[in-house]
């Protein structure tokens, strides 16, 4: 407890004995008369003003009282990163905000020395937002587990030959560290959902790099690994693989010569009629553009092949054409293209 919050307290104490003396003072006097029936300790000024100042004052001298961490001028103006969340029941969640939190303040302190102090500030942290006590000694306990696997891991990382494992038994090997150090619970919720998409990717390549399958087994095996995706992610890669379908189609109906009602009604039966709209005046504006482009490489050529320009006029022409050709974005575009031509030539 510092002396200045030591000293306003006595302050404040005077105040109260100084109003309370007055009040009787007053009262034996025959002024009792208009004198508020409040009692002196609930005045606006003692409880507004001067426990705000004594509340300011804890707060500095806890501030105060942090140990400094190697790395806190990086992160100065910076929020915390991550969050302690508590679910409905008042309970800890275990997800990858709370990795991010861990990891912000590890990051604050990389040497094993300064893990105290940078433990202390976790919890002071957790304390000013409000962190109940049991979840604060649940995440430290979890920070005493989770420094401990990150050792464990950079140690297995150093003892292992580069190119010595392959990347499948890797995945297998942290997955089994994670759990053996965090637990379950802690480990699926700092690294489920990545372990997950990793897990997956594995699975592709493995069925990819089979040559014992054929094209259509390793289609049927693909198809089988995404039905394990979460439902949205899988509608999203389904969506994604429409689009590119319907483009590939809508190419070679071009190249075949097809019409454009013909494009219209694939793209109506894949797309719908809004997205079939936009995806129209996409075609339109990008046929103009290209109409301009041909016209305007057409003008450009004329001024190149002028004979009796000085370079520097016939510099100032191209740029004239430009300007009154184009504008904003578009002129930006063409300048780009002229400067790649010129280096190409």
């Amino acid at each position: 407890m510092s002396k200045r919050y030591i000293v306003v307290c006595f302050g404040v104490l005077l105040f109260i004995v100084s109003c309370t003396g007055l009040f009787y003072w007053y009262a034996d006097a025959g002024f009792s008369e208009g004198v508020p029936t409040a009692s002196v300790d609930q005045d606006p000024f003692v409880a507004k003003y001067v426990g705000r100042a004594v509340s300011a004052l804890k707060e500095q001298d806890k501030a105060q009282e942090l140990p400094a961490l190697p790395r806190d001028e990086r992160v100065s103006d910076v929020e915390v990163d991550g969050a302690v969340r508590l679910d409905m029941n008042r309970n800890l969640v275990l997800d990858r905000q709370l990795r991010r939190f861990l990891d912000f303040f590890i990051g604050l302190a990389p040497e094993r020395e300064q893990e105290p102090a940078m433990k202390h500030r976790v919890q002071a942290v957790m304390e000013a937002k409000g962190v109940p006590g049991s979840v604060q000694r649940e995440v430290l306990d979890i920070l005493d587990q989770y420094l401990a696997y990150r050792e464990a891991s950079e140690e297995m990382d150093l003892q292992t030959e580069p190119g010595s494992m392959d990347i499948v038994a890797a995945f297998e090997t942290v997955y089994q560290l994670r759990r053996e150090y965090l637990g379950p619970d802690v480990a699926e919720g700092f690294y489920g959902a990545e372990e997950r998409r990793l897990r997956l990717a594995l699975d592709r390549q493995r069925v990819m790099s089979d040559e014992r399958l054929s094209a259509a087994e390793k289609s049927r095996a693909l198809v089988q690994i995404d039905q394990s995706l979460p439902e949205h992610v899988r509608k999203s890669k389904e969506t994604s693989q429409t689009v590119v379908s319907t483009v590939q189609q809508v190419q070679a109906l071009r190249q075949s010569g097809a019409n454009e009602a013909e494009i219209r009604e694939l793209r109506l039966q894949q797309y719908g009629a809004e997205a079939t709209a936009r995806l129209e005046k996409v075609d339109r504006e990008q046929r103009q553009w290209r109409e301009r482009l041909t016209d305007y490489q057409r003008r450009k050529q004329a001024v190149m092949q002028s004979e009796g320009l000085a370079p520097q006029d016939r510099n100032e022409a191209l740029k004239l054409l430009r300007e009154s050709m184009f504008e904003g974005h578009e002129l930006r575009r063409i300048r780009a293209l002229d400067k790649i031509a010129e280096t190409a030539g």
